[in-house]
């Protein structure tokens, strides 16, 4: 029988103070210990968050409110492999100390580092283990440039990654791409593990569409690129996007919210030919992100095409349609190419020409004088980004792990969203 409240010791190989912990993982771990779970949150945070003793006063006082025990732990980047190491054997050193004030049933680990974690403490602690892969960790360190394909490091990354899949009793996947590719491994499919889909869901209390705002000027669209740069980010194609937008449309703009070194991103766009009066740079807390989306008429996702780019989910994606916004991505991000042209949500950038260019931006400019559009796009996103129906099947899956009769209702999404989603 499972307990009412399944304990779960949560591990996240990210900071709970950084851009990724603040939209995707406290959203999620307040709302699934309003749920019923008896959650643990294990994070590793860098160092530049932890002197910031306000922010984390912050953030324990509204994780402790929601019921959630926090364990922060620093994070160590360089040397890389050292400090990996290093922050693995800290991070199940804590867990087995905590297990000594509660015993867990589940090991929640998400992110490839976390897997490892919950690969080690699962046995140990004998908990079940969920996997919350994140994407295909060793195949975009390849899409990223970090690795070469079929090099020691990818080898062995691969290897770690299938046995996370093998040993784990349930999997979390970002997109039904994703989950197809997974349910398609040899032990997944002999285990009949369950793999349930979970995007990078969108607080959408916080996003709030403006789904009445003003049609865009058709000279002079606002565009908008949050996030990292580099490696299977490509903000020099985004570039050479927006400087044939701006050969066509005289007060385009580009506006940029990053908190990567304001150095490179001047470089890589001034590579790319695009005038320094066509874009901008800024950054802002991420509480303040939805007033600053609301600026904008269109958001850019361009990601490097290779072997890892379906099993991702932009959360940019689903916080652009939340605030009304079309998205003008790249082919096989995730599900979004799909959802775009079956819902009418942007536009898909087939390949990197000048001529190309100019066919998504005439796209485009039509796309944004439907006055229906800010609708689609919001209702995209409560559709396929939201918060509620994502932690409620995370929750199906803790308790079908501890009572196995229920394994099938959490081995797909709900009959709603499996009839329009990724």
């Amino acid at each position: 029988m499972s307990r009412s409240k399944p304990r779960v010791l949560y591990i996240v190989y990210w900071g709970a103070a950084e851009p990724l912990g603040q939209s995707l993982v406290l959203p999620a771990v307040k709302r699934l210990a309003a749920m019923g779970a008896d959650l643990t949150l294990v994070t590793f945070d860098k160092p530049t968050d932890l002197v910031r003793s306000e922010e984390l006063s912050r953030i324990r006082e509204s994780l402790s409110e929601s019921g959630v025990r926090w364990i922060p732990l620093r994070y160590h980047k360089s040397p890389k492999v050292p400090a990996t190491a290093f922050d693995i054997a800290q991070g199940c050193a804590r867990a087995i100390a905590a297990r000594v004030r509660s015993r867990f049933d589940i090991i929640h680990a998400r992110t490839f580092i976390g897997g490892l974690m919950g690969l080690l403490l699962a046995p140990l602690l004998r908990a079940k283990l969920i996997y919350h892969n994140e994407g295909f960790y060793p195949d975009e360190q390849v899409d990223g440039g970090v690795w070469q394909a079929g090099s020691r490091p990818h080898r062995i990354a691969k290897r770690l990654e299938q046995e996370m899949y093998g040993r784990a009793d349930g999997i979390i996947a970002l997109s039904r791409r994703a989950k197809d590719e997974i349910e398609r491994l040899l032990k997944v499919k002999r285990n009949q593990t369950p793999v349930i889909i979970v995007p990078s869901c969108v607080d959408l209390n916080q996003f709030r569409s403006n789904v009445t705002k003003e049609r865009a000027d058709d000279d002079a669209i606002r565009f908008l690129y949050i996030g990292s740069v580099g490696g299977r980010y490509i903000l020099d194609r985004i570039g050479r996007f927006m400087k044939v937008a701006a050969q066509e449309m005289k007060r385009a703009h580009l506006r940029v919210l990053s908190q990567t070194q304001p150095e490179t991103i001047k470089t890589i766009l001034a590579k790319s030919g695009l005038p320094d009066t066509a874009w901008s740079l800024e950054s802002f807390p991420h509480s303040q992100m939805p007033e600053q989306f609301a600026q904008s008429d269109a958001g850019l996702f361009f990601l490097t095409q290779g072997i890892s780019e379906h099993g991702c989910s932009p959360t940019k994606i689903g916080e652009y349609w939340a605030m009304g916004l079309p998205v003008i991505t790249t082919p096989n991000v995730s599900d979004t190419d799909d959802i775009i042209r079956r819902e009418r949500v942007g536009v898909v950038v087939n390949g990197h020409t000048d001529e190309e260019y100019a066919r998504a931006l005439a796209e485009l400019r039509s796309l944004l004088k439907d006055d229906q559009l800010p609708a689609r796009c919001r209702r995209a996103a409560e559709i396929h980004y939201a918060l509620e129906p994502a932690c409620e099947r995370q929750i199906s899956l803790y308790h079908s792990l501890l009572s196995p009769g229920l394994l099938c209702r959490v081995a797909e999404p709900s009959a709603r969203a499996h009839s329009t989603e990724r």
